[in-house]
């Protein structure tokens, strides 16, 4: 492991390469271009083929808009052009991202160093014209002749469909060796003038991308309205019932008061990537923004971190989001009469002042020129770029009303986390394991009668300089910033809090006190009960899901968070995660997101018995060797704190080697874990109820039991070639009664978060787990399976048997859906009809760019 003062100098070299290299590389650039260079060769446009010209002698009577080719866009092209990482920028999940066109630069670069416009739909640009300044180009005829077939010729959007319908898929077996699906594979984002070479190049590259071709209709209706000319829908206006709740909630958020007015700037600095939505509207969502204007059209302030100086007076808006809905960035947060009344009780009728605003963080610089200059201020020493934090910004809201407002809705500003821009591969998602628990300690922390103030008011205030942020540096060349600056204020505020519980000579408890006294248990005074007080995440390899309730079996880990890891969180993976920033922006949240997951495991393990505690602290952190022994000493320091009693296991005999203190050490948790379901037994789970959407004649249980034959059956053993979420269709006796469910695989990291599935040892993988949900879980599967209720046995026990690369491509061509199978689209459909049934309001549309195209991680047999 790297020291932290090999880290220090290793950032300064990279610093300076950054600083120098872009004076290097204008300097070979200028001299490059005193030299005439020849244009390039321009291919001929390609044609519209005959059927296509069929096509167009019979487009119908009334013009094709937008609306109506929006469900196959919805179904078979906006399943993977719906986010930041569309292949190269082309969103089609809008109009106007369809006439934005695409882009050849990524959102998503892990090794950016320098600074990247933001290019977000409908905030940066409003504009075609301002889309074409920022470097996207047409996929749609823009030349002036608007001809039904030169609206075809021009097309690129027209002539990536059409290569599709020359070059389709074959019908089974592996994709073409040519066509890569990984997460991060190279784009190649051709202009029309240079299809043609495209074309030659890439014959099975046609749209929809590896996956089989559209069906005759849809390609019909598509073609048809690209030759009529793209037209798009009438503009969509608020429904009747929103109206009024959107004037009563502009006014609410636009109150005149100083207490009015911060308490709103905290509210949408935490709802900034919330779809908002009013009960009885359908499926119609809102986004609050800031905006230039009070009445009228919004015009959105374009900053790119909710905290960044708006310059300028603003109101806050609600503003219709139009575009279609995709599940991997829909976070559903409901406003209603009761939602009002809740703000009122916890921000505006506690007696508490606000004296006055505090100031906005400056936002990031938009002129490279300026940007140039905080560089060579940063080299020199000479920029001082620490902003205020959330507990300075919001210190005159008491920390537990904050908090609580952060308790009430818990999934959703964890969805934040895991939906969030920031949430995006491997590297992102190699900081948390792939199942674990999550709890919250009280608001009142410790509570009275062992503190006065508790940890989460005052406490804070003293703490506010131990508790910056890395993604406060904006746009950043410190790629190590997050150990080198960061670290040591975390030992330090880790120490003071330790120093704090300690000064409040808490009790020694027996842990089911501990859990009464310490542990939000989501019941109100009403009795009342909230199931965001246990959630559950599951990490699927490269993206991730949370739930409601304690969903799978024991996890190794579970987090307990307080509000200063739940607020931190917020403001490092969401408020201040900006998407287009350079690597030591990334790798700076990706490094404090280490810190935060330790912390919140702490915090669970501190109510452990203190021996116990250790044992299982090593296991997780691995820390031995990876820091300095000063900085071990602090990061220790509070395992010999004798905090808790109780434990059963505490009155067994010693154990009597390394093998058996660990196996007690999991006793002991597990036994916490029990305690905790006892304490939490008013929170309902999200799926605690099988088949909650099926008929009354399909009531019977028959796939459930079957399902869970098949958990137990392929528990603890190494199949290693198992995608880690499976969407599976249970066929029942008739159509009415088929079920779905979602097999998830939890993979165990034992040599390292960032090892990719084939690089984890044996013994790695015979720790491996799977889940069963009864629906769906997760926005991107990885692989269907249609699977007959009488033929479950036999599934497993091919899929136990499996050893050689053959024997597993059997089981998929038996069982599976591969990419290359006819009836894909059929069970994609049937798969998103299930969601949507589900989940009215919370479902969007199932991301597929992840979908597999299974082999396995080696063709050596299984041990």
């Amino acid at each position: 492991m790297i020291s932290v003062s090999k880290l220090f100098f290793l950032q300064k070299t990279v610093l300076r390469a950054v600083v120098l290299l872009p004076l290097a590389a204008a300097l070979i650039f200028s001299a490059c271009a005193k030299q005439e260079q020849p244009a390039e060769a321009k291919l001929p446009v390609p044609e519209v083929s005959e059927s296509d010209k069929r096509l167009i002698e019979s487009l119908p009577e009334k013009t094709l808009t937008f609306n109506d080719i929006r469900p196959v866009l919805e179904k078979r092209c906006i399943v993977c052009h719906g986010c930041y990482d569309a292949p190269c920028q082309l969103k089609l999940s809008s109009h106007e991202g369809v006439t934005r066109g695409a882009n050849k630069l990524k959102v998503y670069n892990k090794m950016r160093f320098s600074y990247q416009a933001p290019t977000r739909l409908f905030i940066d640009a409003n504009s075609t014209e301002a889309w074409r300044q920022k470097q996207f180009f047409s996929v749609l005829n823009d030349d002036g002749n608007h001809s039904a077939e030169e609206n075809l010729k021009r097309s690129l959007l027209y002539q990536m469909l059409n290569l599709k319908q020359h070059y389709p898929m074959p019908d089974s077996g592996p994709l073409p060796a040519d066509m890569d699906i990984s997460l991060d594979r190279e784009q190649v984002c051709t202009r029309l003038d240079s299809f043609g070479d495209f074309a030659d190049k890439h014959r099975n590259w046609g749209m929809p991308y590896a996956v089989p071709n559209l069906s005759e209709k849809e390609y019909k209706q598509l073609v048809q309205w690209l030759a009529q000319g793209a037209q798009p829908s009438e503009e969509t206006r608020p429904s009747a019932e929103a109206v009024a709740q959107v004037r009563k909630w502009e006014a609410f958020f636009n109150g005149s008061s100083l207490k009015e007015r911060l308490v709103s700037r905290y509210i949408y600095e935490h709802l900034v990537l919330g779809h908002l939505h009013f009960e009885g509207t359908g499926r119609e969502f809102y986004r609050l923004v800031r905006s230039r204007t009070e009445t009228g059209a919004i015009a959105e302030i374009p900053s790119v971190r909710p905290y960044d100086d708006p310059e300028g007076s603003f109101y806050y808006r609600l503003r219709l989001y139009d575009a279609s809905i995709v599940e991997k960035s829909h976070i559903v947060y409901e406003l209603s009469d009761a939602r009002m009344a809740r703000y009122r009780e916890l921000f505006l009728e506690p007696d508490y002042k606000v004296t006055k605003l505090p100031p906005y963080n400056p936002p990031e610089a938009s002129d490279k020129g300026d940007r140039f200059w905080v560089k060579v201020k940063k080299l020199f020493g000479l920029y001082d770029d620490k902003m205020l934090t959330p507990f300075t910004i919001f210190r005159e809201i008491p920390a537990q009303v904050r908090y609580q407002f952060l308790l009430d809705d818990a999934r959703f500003f964890i969805n934040g986390f895991i939906k969030g821009p920031v949430c995006r591969g491997l590297s992102a998602l190699s900081a948390i394991e792939d199942h674990f628990w999550l709890f919250f300690l009280k608001p009142e922390n410790p509570p009275a009668p062992y503190s006065q103030h508790g940890l989460d008011g005052e406490f804070l205030a003293d703490m506010d300089q131990y508790l910056h942020l890395p993604t406060e540096l904006a746009d950043t060349s410190r790629l190590f910033a997050g150990w080198i600056k960061y670290w040591p204020d975390e030992q330090k505020y880790m120490q003071a809090k330790l120093d704090y519980y300690r000064s409040q000579k808490l009790p020694r408890l027996a842990f089911d006190k501990a859990l009464d006294d310490f542990v939000w248990n989501g019941v109100n005074m009403e009795g009342e009960a909230n199931r965001n007080a246990a959630l559950t995440v599951f990490r699927h390899f490269d993206s991730a899901s949370v739930h409601y309730g304690m969903q799978g079996g024991t996890p190794e880990t579970a987090w307990f968070i307080d509000y200063p890891v739940f607020e931190r969180l917020h403001y490092l993976l969401v408020a201040g995660y900006n998407p287009f920033g350079t690597l030591g922006h990334q790798l700076g949240a990706r490094l404090y997101m280490d810190f935060m997951r330790i912390e919140g495991e702490d915090n669970f393990l501190y109510f452990l018995p203190m021996d116990d505690r250790e044992l299982l602290y090593y296991s997780w952190h691995k820390l031995r060797g990876k820091t300095s022994p000063e900085q071990r000493k602090a990061t220790r320091a509070w395992l010999k704190v004798d905090s808790v009693g109780g434990y059963s296991t505490q009155q067994e005999q010693p154990p009597a080697n390394d093998e058996q203190k660990m196996a007690k050490a999991k006793r002991s948790r597990d036994e916490l874990f029990k305690n905790l379901k006892q304490h939490l037994s008013a929170v309902e789970s999200e799926w605690s109820s099988p088949g909650r959407n099926e008929r009354s004649q399909c009531a019977d249980a028959a796939s459930d039991r079957a399902m869970q034959r098949v958990i137990d059956s392929l528990h603890n053993k190494v199949l290693k070639n198992f995608p880690e979420v499976s969407f599976v269709r249970v066929k029942g006796s008739v159509h009415t009664c088929d079920r779905a469910y979602t097999l998830i695989r939890n993979k165990s990291y034992r040599e390292d978060s960032f090892a990719k599935p084939g690089q984890r040892s044996v013994e790695a993988m015979q720790e491996d787990t799977f889940t069963l949900i009864k629906g769906l879980a997760g926005s991107y599967p990885n692989f269907f399976f249609d699977l007959n209720l009488q033929e479950l046995d036999a599934f497993v026990a091919a899929s136990e048997e499996a050893r050689t690369e053959l024997d597993y491509r059997r089981v998929l061509n038996r069982y599976g859906i591969r990419r290359s199978n006819p009836e894909f689209w059929e069970m994609s459909d049937w798969f998103q009809g299930q969601h949507v049934s589900a989940q009215p309001v919370e479902a969007g549309i199932l991301d597929l760019s992840r979908y597999m195209d299974p082999q396995p991680e080696d063709a050596s047999p299984n041990p």
